[in-house]
């Protein structure tokens, strides 16, 4: 009996398991005292016998049920012996005049519980049929009741009533403590699994950080290198850095994408974008990597698609470059095309249409429901050589959908594929954006770059905990001619923006004792400061829209990602200029 006791009370076992358990045992009390009742009130020797076996017969199910871990069928056959006794009851305690009305309500409950799906709906079907024939009989052959006399009746009737209704309440109250039980263990489990999922975001946040700090040295200095006259040799090495480079930033964002998928951190974030600016930028970052496998990038634009669109910018860039990516990695000659168009919607909203169709190697059809599939690779056999996550797809999917857009892929195997990509944004300027050339921008090679404008009487402080991204701000801007002076702290930065005068300033996110948020705001109420109105850019390796609007929010003129590009810093702070002082 205690280690029964111990097996309903354990969270381990099924709760299936638990209650069939309990649900057993209280009728099994109920055949033993019907017993002891039969016998105590003058029950005939064959009446007893029956009730004895009866009872033998449903333990033994019982116990037999657990031994074999078949629940569904023992429960099934209990509860047709729990009904099979039912008329030896009946007709023995004076069928409906007797307590064999409310022993019907207490086997009907204990079937519904103790069984499921097909087996519940046959048993209790089968016992209200029988129970139904009993009644039914006795009503034809009121001789087959065996009658006691009124008073013996009210209180067979009392008990039974008092018998259920215990055994009812005994059923509820360890019902109700398991679920109980169960609510509490759920919310143990949802508290566990929200302190995972932090712990886990915090890990891929500082990696990224942790990670991102020496590739903005080596992609900065890089930038450097390949800005001067160089031998082939050591201009091919350089270029060769500035790949890898990019291929480790690449799998980095994926790493920190699918994180933050995961944990339900990633926000879509709308604001008005130039179209053909989204779409420069990515022909600038594939048009070299197709040129270096000998394919042919071409890029087809609707001349009637909308100048300036509403939406995501960051996360549609990061879709199209996903997809086109992968077209480029998995085509070994001929072309990758890049089509946009837009389409207005019955209800007049617009879609944004983009195609990126390959001559690669195909999928198979069996493969395309697994594609965006994290870790998943197709045709891993002939693909093994190729880099990569095998995250991009799935975090494609997983955007889209945040999105309410839509992914369809055709494919022939070993001919190419075509990706169809369906994103709903926003018009911000319906006027046409006519004949473009991306490509002509991402035709011209690195030395033919355009001179960085020329700030020389511009003063800039730049604040970093790390010496090696300080030295590669200074270096990035040399061309500019503005005046760089560096902070490697929050305080040294106090200190010296009570000192002199600074137009603007970029700020590092992420420093020990003193944070970048908390600088800012000590600069603006800095009592004889004269940088309270200066300009203040926060450049961290801290990245992602949800940081980008933190950072808008609590106060800063604007926000650059590590690692950052030449071109990128110098145009941030020709508009911060451009801009004055803040009002």
């Amino acid at each position: 009996m205690k280690h029964r006791m111990k097996r309903m009370l354990d969270p381990e076992v099924s709760l299936r398991a638990r209650l069939f358990q309990l649900l057993s045992t209280i009728a099994l009390a109920e055949f033993v005292l019907v017993s002891a009742y039969t016998i105590l009130f003058g029950g005939s020797a064959g009446h007893i016998a029956l009730m004895l076996a009866g009872t033998v017969a449903f333990a033994a199910t019982v116990a037999l049920t657990f031994r074999s871990g078949r629940m569904r069928a023992g429960s099934a056959v209990s509860g047709l012996l729990y009904f099979l006794m039912y008329p030896l009851t009946f007709f023995s305690s004076g069928g409906m005049y007797g307590g064999a009305p409310v022993v019907f309500a207490f086997a009907l409950v204990y079937v519904f519980l103790a069984t499921e799906g097909w087996a519940r709906a046959a048993t209790m079907a089968l016992c209200v049929a029988f129970t139904g024939a009993c009644y039914a009989l006795s009503y034809l052959r009121p001789g087959l009741l065996v009658r006691h006399t009124a008073q013996a009746e009210q209180v067979e009737s009392f008990l039974s009533i008092l018998l259920v209704a215990l055994l009812l309440c005994t059923l509820f109250a360890f019902v109700t403590g398991v679920y109980r039980t169960e609510n509490r263990i759920v919310q143990k489990q949802k508290k566990e699994i929200e302190e995972l999922n932090g712990a886990q975001k915090r890990f891929f946040s500082s990696m990224s950080h942790e990670i991102r700090t020496p590739v903005n040295a080596i992609i900065g200095l890089n930038e450097m290198t390949l800005r001067e006259p160089l031998p082939d040799e050591v201009l091919e090495n350089a270029r060769n850095i500035e790949v890898a480079g990019k291929t480790l930033l690449h799998t980095i964002n994926e790493i920190l994408d699918l994180s933050r998928l995961e944990t339900g951190s990633m926000e879509i974030v709308s604001a008005d974008y130039a179209t053909t600016a989204i779409l420069s930028d990515i022909v600038s970052m594939v048009w070299l990597r197709a040129q270096e496998k000998g394919l042919e990038f071409r890029v087809e634009v609707d001349l009637a698609l909308p100048t300036a669109l509403r939406g995501d910018e960051m996360h549609v860039k990061q879709i199209l470059l996903n997809v086109i990516t992968n077209a480029v990695k998995y085509t070994r000659e001929g072309s990758v095309t890049l089509s946009i168009a837009g389409r207005t919607d019955a209800d007049g909203g617009f879609t944004a249409l983009y195609d990126v169709a390959d001559t690669g190697i195909g999928i198979r059809e069996e493969d395309i429901p697994h594609l965006f599939t994290a870790f998943h690779r197709a045709d891993a056999q002939k693909t093994h050589h190729i880099e990569g996550t095998g995250l991009g797809l799935s975090i494609v999917k997983q955007l889209l959908d945040m999105m309410g857009g839509s992914v369809r892929v055709e494919s022939v195997y070993g001919k190419g594929t075509v990706f169809h990509i369906e994103i709903p944004q926003g018009v911000a300027d319906a006027r046409p954006v006519g004949a473009v050339d991306l490509g002509r921008r991402a035709r011209t090679p690195e030395a033919s770059r355009d001179s960085a404008f020329v700030a020389q009487d511009a003063r800039v402080l730049a604040v970093d905990d790390t010496p090696m991204n300080l030295m590669v701000v200074k270096k990035l801007l040399r061309d500019t001619k503005v005046a760089v002076d560096t902070a490697a702290s929050g305080a040294e930065a106090l200190q010296k923006t009570l000192e002199t005068r600074y137009d603007v300033i970029l700020m590092d996110h992420q420093m020990p004792e003193m944070d970048g948020v908390e600088c800012l705001h000590r600069i603006r109420a800095q009592a004889g400061g004269l940088c309270r109105d200066s300009r203040v850019v926060c450049l961290t390796a801290n990245v992602g829209a949800e940081m980008e609007r933190l950072c808008l929010q609590e106060g800063f003129d604007g926000y650059l990602s590590k690692p950052v590009r030449g071109e990128t810093l110098e145009g941030e702070l020709a508009r911060q200029l451009q801009s004055g002082p803040r009002a």
